[in-house]
């Protein structure tokens, strides 16, 4: 079966983890039973997220689809491993913890008035207010942006979001873009660049990564831990915010552009509770 390159060099490895389980054991790679495989799965999620479990199990489908054996994949066992996975994986979701407005607020004081404080400000604000994922915010340009009687007008691919003026300075992500867009002189391109140690601003645009590591550098000015955070941690803070200010599951989901209120209500239900702020 033709497979991409990267999905090939992926199967590689999980295949390679796999064998060496069962070598350890003394129990059959190739063919494997569902036991076996079964086993693997409640044991490999201790250790590694419910996506690397997932696409290990299809590397194992894959190897004895390739090689003329019946795949253990589809066993009532493997599939209730497979489940327990899910469930017990919720823990993936410790390093992603909604911001709150109190916490939004300390992020956005604690930002320094340098090129870099002004940048990071924007961009946790807006992409808070705009319920933006990372994705959305690292390919954001600053075209996609506009100012409106009403605030801000954000362009994406999924439609316009509009942000309201913010309550307060500190939670103001309009002002904060024009505060940015001032400082670093903006006139097109992306929204949001990389700026190095010099303060000298860069062309390209974030990476998805590069949004995780400035959300955690914010929440870290403020004194919370950034071990809990991650760029997704604003888009999770605004409905968490919204749903506690009673905004319907509706306009939530337009706002947003969420198409499930099960992924809305599960982004509320396993919202951790507390602050993060370290000892």
């Amino acid at each position: 079966m033709a497979r991409a390159e990267s999905t090939t060099r992926a199967y590689a490895a999980d295949w390679t983890d796999f064998h060496s389980w069962c070598g350890v054991r003394g129990v059959s790679s190739l063919p494997a039973s569902s036991a076996t495989l079964a086993a693997y799965v409640d044991e490999t999620i201790a250790n590694r997220r419910r996506a690397t479990v997932r696409r290990r199990v299809a590397a194992v489908r894959a190897r004895h689809v390739d090689a003329g054996h019946r795949s253990p994949t589809d066993a009532p066992s493997v599939r209730a491993a497979l489940a327990r996975a899910e469930w017990y994986g919720r823990d993936d979701r410790r390093g992603t913890a909604p911001i709150g407005i109190e916490e939004l607020r300390a992020i956005s004081r604690a930002a320094p008035a340098s090129l870099t404080g002004r940048r990071d400000r924007a961009l946790v604000l807006l992409g808070y207010g705009a319920g933006l994922a990372p994705g959305e915010l690292a390919q954001l340009g600053v075209d996609d942006v506009h100012l409106v009687p009403s605030g801000l007008r954000v362009d994406v691919l999924r439609g316009r979001v509009f942000v309201p003026f913010g309550s307060a300075r500190a939670l103001c992500a309009v002002r904060a873009w024009k505060e940015w867009c001032a400082a670093a002189e903006l006139r097109d391109g992306p929204a949001f660049r990389a700026i190095d140690r010099h303060g000298r601003l860069g062309e390209d645009s974030l990476s998805v990564r590069g949004v995780t590591r400035i959300v955690q550098r914010a929440v870290a000015r403020a004194g919370y831990d950034p071990a809990r955070y991650t760029g997704r941690s604003l888009r999770r803070g605004m409905v968490l915010a919204a749903t506690e200010r009673g905004v319907s599951e509706g306009r939530i989901m337009a706002h947003t552009g969420h198409r499930s209120r099960r992924l809305v209500r599960r982004y509320i239900v396993e919202s951790p509770s507390g602050s993060g702020r370290g000892n």
